[in-house]
């Protein structure tokens, strides 16, 4: 790939200490270009970096007109959208702590975090969002003030509640008595200060406030800028929750930094409608999303004619064999060039064509990818980076790419300046300026996080082959330990359970037991083609149904070690839901809830005592 301007900068030296000159740098360099999209109603609306740059201006002046102080923190508890990131750019710039709180947690988990962090400015996004906080608020003593994004009439509104859109008419008040604040404020914000507070979704327990610093920011951003060409003018399509520091650092900061557009969509339902609308050059995902769409493109050969089923085979065997000819050879070979331009032009642009048409590479994060998405997508000219990275390490450690290499079903090489290496448990140990600065208010558990020697331990299980590039085997506290003492990485084979049409998710479990076991979630949509019935209940009952899972279970059963097959499995009566608490609203599995939740579904998988 040719080297370019943006490239180029990148690999320099940054001269950007913190995310405010980041983003004034930014806002200056490139000043006409559109920074944000949106829809409302049936029409795209843009926003350019200058605009933005008054606006953010606008919304901080707001804030201290509630009181903030340099070092507050205040929270947002919303979906993605530009006042969302505007709200962020504006707190960070001008030495605030972001407290970010995914918009579907119960008021509960939301309080439990607007508690811990001592915010003094709640932002949320609608009355469900302000009932949530209205709930916790008498035991929030902190919090001063509740904005609303969300249109409301004034008289809903209590005492301390103001509407989003009201800050900048207050903002120009304050500024009128106090003109200079705002400027010391946003020249004083040092690279080592804390810019967010990103608490972790507790798969395992409570959850943990992880201080990251602009610092911390900063050096991730300009080290994925390294390798990952995002180019000035380039689109990106916005879904992942804001929340989550994946999209923060990837899709949000680094998008700015690169000068590229950020256009939000409007759900996930309507991702495939507004990837044709909006024609992005790159997008991030975790793997659910390439998951469905893998899924979606099966099902839909299933159903297709056997001259199209048999062209697509053959295409995807081509686009395979030139994926590893190219990315593991080194050199592709003149047939393997003919067959691929030869089924470029029958297959492979029109699934491009659905994505938008103008996807250059994509980007999954957040958790492992099975490698025969990767490879997949990959083959029909629509490669995904995958990556590695924790929210706290800011979050990327490592990742593909297409300059600086790139492995199927690896998460790529460290990026620049992260020293990264293996303890002898096989442990993923970390060191490096994306490294956070520690848990908030958590001393002991900062303490335990570390080695003697300083690197951080990430509780990911893993290795590194011989050209360098990190294989991601499965979370330590994850690994399923049997009564024979055998120990399996579920997430590999929940991956390849994932892949088949039918399965929306897959939990494993077999903890103290003599044999691993599975709960299917189910993906009803495509099990009722399959039953001919709308009733749930009778699809996941139908016999064809049944044997379609089953059938699926032993396929993935054909490659695994003994002590590895999956023995027995039940199928979950509903798909695992952020809403429910089942998975994180980064779709990570909850395995403490599931268990839970299904203790009786899971005790009737080892009823009879069987050892087999």
């Amino acid at each position: 790939m040719p080297t370019t301007v943006a490239t180029m900068k990148a690999r320099e030296k940054t001269e950007s200490t913190s995310l405010a000159d980041l983003f004034d740098r930014s806002v200056s360099a490139f000043a006409e270009r559109p920074a944000m999209r949106w829809k409302e109603g049936d029409a795209w609306k843009d926003l350019t970096y200058a605009e933005l740059g008054r606006r953010v201006e606008d919304v901080a002046w707001g804030l201290l007109s509630l009181g903030m102080d340099r070092g507050d923190r205040f929270a947002i508890f919303a979906k993605n959208s530009p006042d969302w990131a505007m709200a962020d750019w504006a707190g960070i710039t001008h030495g605030f702590v972001t407290v970010p709180i995914y918009d579907t947690l119960t008021a509960e988990k939301a309080g439990y975090i607007l508690k811990d962090s001592g915010a003094r400015v709640c932002i949320v996004q609608t009355k469900a969002h302000l009932e949530k906080v209205r709930s916790v608020r008498k035991e929030l003593p902190a919090l001063r003030h509740i904005v609303v994004m969300e249109e409301v009439f004034d008289k809903f509104l209590e005492p301390g509640e103001v509407l989003f859109e009201d800050l900048p008419k207050r903002g120009q008040a304050h500024a009128a008595k106090h003109k200079d604040e705002l400027l010391k404020l946003r020249s004083s914000v040092r690279a080592d200060e804390v810019a967010s507070i990103v608490y972790t979704s507790g798969t395992t327990g409570e959850p943990k406030g992880v201080m990251l610093t602009h610092a911390n920011f900063v050096s991730n951003i300009d080290a994925a800028l390294s390798i990952i060409p995002f180019e000035p003018g380039y689109i990106t399509l916005s879904w992942l929750p804001l929340s989550h520091v994946f999209e923060r650092m990837a899709g949000h900061f680094t998008m700015v930094r690169a000068g590229c557009t950020i256009a939000y969509a409007e759900s996930i339902e309507k991702i495939p409608a507004n990837l044709q609308e909006v024609q992005p050059h790159t997008m991030m995902s975790t793997p659910r999303l390439y998951e469905k769409f893998y899924a979606r493109v099966n099902a839909t050969m299933a159903e297709s004619s056997f001259v199209k089923r048999f062209l697509f085979r053959k295409a995807v065997e081509a686009g395979r064999q030139y994926v590893r000819e190219k990315y593991v050879d080194g050199r592709v070979t003149k047939a393997t060039e003919r067959k691929h331009k030869r089924y470029d032009r029958l297959v492979y642009s029109k699934m491009r064509t659905r994505m938008g048409g103008r996807i250059i590479f994509m980007v999954s994060g957040g958790a492992p990818l099975s490698p025969e998405i990767h490879e997949f997508f990959t083959a029909v000219g629509l490669p995904i980076l995958q990556g590695y990275g924790l929210t706290e390490t800011s979050p990327v450690i490592s990742a593909n790419s297409l300059s600086n290499g790139f492995r199927i079903g690896s998460a790529g090489r460290p990026l620049p300046g992260v020293d990264v290496r293996i303890a002898e448990d096989g442990e993923i140990l970390v060191k490096g300026p994306l490294v956070f600065e520690g848990y908030w208010k958590k001393a002991a558990e900062t303490k335990d996080a570390f080695t003697k020697d300083g690197y951080f331990k990430t509780g990911d299980i893993g290795r590194i082959d011989g050209d360098g590039f990190l294989y991601i085997t499965d979370r330590k506290k994850e690994l399923i330990v049997m009564s024979n003492g055998k120990k399996v990485a579920p997430q590999p084979i929940e991956n390849q359970l994932k892949t088949r049409p039918g399965i929306g998710n897959a939990v494993l479990v077999g903890n103290n037991r003599p044999y691993i076991a599975a709960l299917l979630s189910p993906d009803l949509e495509a099990l009722r083609k399959v039953s001919k019935t709308p009733d749930a209940a009778a699809t996941l009952a139908h016999p064809d149904v049944q044997a379609l899972l089953a059938r699926h279970v032993a396929e993935v059963n054909e490659a695994l070690s003994q002590y590895e097959k999956i023995k027995r499995f039940r199928v979950l009566p509903a798909e695992l839901s952020p809403e429910t608490g089942e998975i994180t609203p980064s779709l990570k599995v909850m395995r403490r809830v599931v268990d839970e939740k299904y203790k009786v579904l899971i005790a009737s998988l080892y009823a009879d005592g069987s050892t087999t």
